[in-house]
């Protein structure tokens, strides 16, 4: 199909075709049909645009107040469909959304406009109670995926959810992070819920279950997910469906670093406090959940955490109770050691470190060993890396 040089008229610009309007269909979601012309050429301002492409009503009234009328183009059959939010454009099948050319972001910042119009609206003193307290309800630990987002998801305004997020919802005690926040959310702000919530077809999960080096620090971060893996291997391998293995993994994973804020001494030494203090409930209380970005619902997880305290204290105890003295001190709350046998002498452990190996690698395996050749050899173990461009001109992105 032939391509007649780009028209410019007043302020629309066209790409003129000799084909036939179902070929310049087919173009219409290409890169070119993409690029909002008004705005790349000359405009600092651009109305806010949704995740579909369509135009707030609002917004759609301000720009056509301040923009010129199109020229229309000669002859439609051999245009382009422009994405020109001003005038009237060709429906496409597809719902990729267009991509956004306001390189400094203008549209989010009239869109910010519009919210606070619209809070206002709703309730006038929605803002001065915002900036006054911040008394959050609910610490939220979930995952950095950008179709997770918490507030909406729980109904909840803002002001009401202290969020984490990161890949694939982890909770990891050398995350200083992650513990920073835990620590100010448990200490200071006193929140009675922490919800850690996974979602189904999550990237973090599914790059964990292949045998690919992601290159640290991602694969480091991973690798806590492969150790989900091997903790509950008996009951992944069973599963013969890969999606249904997928959305067990989730839920494991999510139930593991639930297990994980547990351990931790900011966990602990609260809950400690408010059961000494004989209060209402024993906080803050833990919530594994998991949402589904295909239905939009979030589900709780069905799990006995009192089961798993019991089995694991002996192991993870911070803390004890002193109950001979005065039950709302809190020098009361000792931290708790295991007996250590200082006499016994130092001895080599005999571990046969092949044998975990063996029984590990199809789990813990960034590298995939050349099995034609001497599988001894550590040069047989060629780590997995996408291909990489032969040259600098292959490697630009036009």
């Amino acid at each position: 199909m032939k391509l007649s040089p780009l028209a410019v008229t007043g302020s629309t610009f066209l790409l003129l075709s000799t084909s036939s309007h179902n070929d310049v269909s087919a173009l219409s979601m290409g890169p070119i049909s993409r690029i909002r012309n008004k705005f790349r050429f000359g405009r600092t301002s651009m109305p806010p645009v949704n995740t579909l492409g369509e135009v707030p009503k609002a917004a759609a009234a301000a720009a056509t107040a301040t923009s010129p009328a199109p020229i229309p183009p000669a002859n439609k059959a051999n245009v382009i469909p422009s994405t020109n939010t001003n005038t009237k454009t060709t429906p496409t099948t597809s719902t990729t959304p267009p991509i956004r050319y306001d390189k400094d972001l203008n549209h989010i910042f009239r869109q910010n406009e519009l919210w606070v119009q619209a809070k206002k609206a709703k309730d006038p003193a929605f803002f001065e109670k915002l900036g006054s307290v911040h008394r959050p309800d609910y610490m939220w630990i979930g995952c950095a995926d950008a179709r997770v987002p918490a507030n909406e998801i729980m109904g909840e305004d803002a002001g009401q959810v202290f969020c984490v997020r990161n890949v694939a919802n982890l909770v990891v005690a050398t995350d200083f992070n992650l513990m920073a926040a835990l620590q100010y959310a448990v200490n200071v702000l006193k929140v009675p819920h922490i919800v850690v919530c996974g979602h189904y077809d999550c990237g973090g999960i599914r790059a964990s279950t292949e045998v690919r080096d992601h290159v640290p620090p991602l694969e480091n971060w991973l690798r806590n997910i492969r150790d989900v893996y091997r903790l509950h291997r008996v009951e992944l391998d069973l599963i013969t469906d890969s999606e249904m293995r997928h959305r067990r993994l989730v839920e494991l994973n999510v139930v593991e670093q639930c297990i994980n804020l547990f351990k931790t001494g900011a966990i602990q030494r609260r809950r400690l406090e408010t059961f000494k203090k004989e209060c209402r409930l024993t906080t803050p209380r833990i919530h594994a959940c998991v949402y589904d970005p295909a239905t939009g619902y979030m589900q709780r997880l069905e799990v006995d955490f009192k089961e798993y305290i019991d089995e694991l204290h002996d192991i993870y105890d911070l803390y004890q109770i002193d109950s001979d003295t005065d039950a709302d001190s809190i020098s009361n709350i000792k931290p708790h050691a295991p007996d250590m046998d200082t006499d016994a002498d130092s001895q080599r452990l005999e571990v046969d470190f092949k044998e975990y190996i063996d029984e590990l690698h199809d789990i813990i395996k960034p590298h995939a060993p050349d099995m034609d050749t001497d599988a001894d050899s550590i040069s047989n173990i060629k780590p997995h890396a996408p291909d990489i461009p032969a040259t600098v001109e292959q490697a630009k992105i036009t």
